[in-house]
């Protein structure tokens, strides 16, 4: 009797758990954006006879709960410690390194698309009327391997991105110059290139790739050590927001002064940096004022400078575009994710350089980069 009656307890407590949940689901409003994972969140997807006999609305649903449920967060975090006394190594799709890096998991892409944007690279530049040069990021994983798990699975860049122009990707573009960004970036893996708890490279690290660049177009390159660099402590990036490990190290963000005027969204600013943004949770937004479709930046003339730079890119070119304001008077950064213009316009365009920067997971899956192509 004891038996039957703690079993009716369990399940009623249960069954006033869930219909909790229900009730603050129905009640909530739907949140467009986590800050604290720094991604948009599925809404609730669009109700089809086509899209229920596909099978699609069942997906986007499963993401749409997934992604609104009620205190989404503070789950993230109460599974993240519990993983870690359980001693995993993964938690939300976020592998847990030596010496406090979190690597994003990147197991797989196709190698179809991965081509397909390649061939739109292709075209943009047999449109230009500049050199064009392509620069490949490669993701953490890929640089800092001795940090990983030994049965850590992850999609092999290495043997796309070795030897640059020369290697099994590089020859897959035509009419613009590949830079081997894979072997600067392995000459410094014991230095601080990559941040522990976000999937981009440091300012060091942009650095060094930066003066490869230079070494390439011919520029005399930004000297970091006649600087005083500007350092933020306290930044915990995405790759942190989706595993909300416990007593994580957070990462330092480092910028350099430079003399330059930026203009986006009609809105023109003094500088290169957003520092107010070092006091929010996004800190790498600081560089060029975040995500944005354009971004128009001016410095002064004079000192050896060419005139014009078209620049068109992910984030990881974020906070190497500054070096480039000591090379060139003006610079017109663009983010294919967001700009509806055309880029045959731009192809065409009065610049004396361009250069295209993505990192490899962007080259091998986003789909706006197809847009270069027309």
């Amino acid at each position: 009797m004891n038996k039957t009656i703690r079993a009716i307890r369990s399940f009623l407590i249960l069954f006033l758990v869930l219909y909790a949940l229900l009730i603050t689901a129905a009640v909530s409003p739907d949140r467009t954006y986590s800050e604290s994972e720094n991604k948009y969140l599925a809404q609730f997807p669009e109700v089809s006879l086509k899209s229920i006999l596909s099978g699609s609305f069942e997906e986007k649903y499963a993401d749409y709960v997934s992604d609104q449920f009620p205190g989404r967060d503070t789950w993230i975090a109460i599974k993240s410690l519990a993983e870690t006394a359980l001693l995993k190594t993964e938690n939300n799709g976020v592998v847990y390194g030596e010496d406090g890096y979190l690597f994003q998991r990147f197991d797989s892409f196709s190698g179809e698309d991965l081509s397909d944007n390649v061939q739109a690279i292709n075209s943009f530049a047999a449109k230009a009327s500049a050199p064009v040069t392509v620069m490949i990021v490669p993701s953490s994983y890929t640089v800092l391997g001795d940090r990983l798990p030994s049965d850590a699975p992850f999609a092999d860049q290495r043997s796309l991105l070795e030897e640059g122009q020369d290697g099994s990707l590089g020859k897959q573009f035509s009419g613009c110059s590949v830079i081997d960004v894979l072997s600067v970036l392995d000459r410094h893996s014991d230095e601080y290139i990559y941040y522990r708890t976000d999937h981009h490279w440091t300012t060091d690290g942009a650095w060094y790739a930066y003066n490869v660049l230079c070494s390439h177009l011919g520029l005399d390159a930004f000297d970091r050590s006649s600087a005083q660099p500007h350092t933020a402590d306290g930044f915990l990036g995405t790759s942190y927001s989706k595993c909300k490990k416990s007593r994580q190290q957070a990462d330092t963000i480092i910028s350099y002064n430079f003399s330059a005027v930026l203009t986006e969204g009609g809105k023109t600013h003094d500088t290169v940096y957003d520092y107010t943004k070092l006091s929010g949770r996004d800190k790498y937004a600081m560089f060029l004022y975040g995500n944005g479709a354009e971004r128009q930046i001016e410095s002064s003339q004079g000192g050896g400078k060419k005139r014009s730079l078209l620049v068109i890119k992910d984030s990881f070119a974020d906070c190497m575009i500054p070096f480039l304001t000591h090379n060139y008077e003006s610079i017109t950064c663009i983010d294919p994710r967001y700009y509806s213009g055309s880029f045959s316009s731009l192809a065409e365009g009065d610049y004396e350089d361009i250069l295209i920067v993505f990192g490899f997971e962007d080259l091998a899956e986003e789909s706006s980069i197809m847009k270069l192509g027309f």
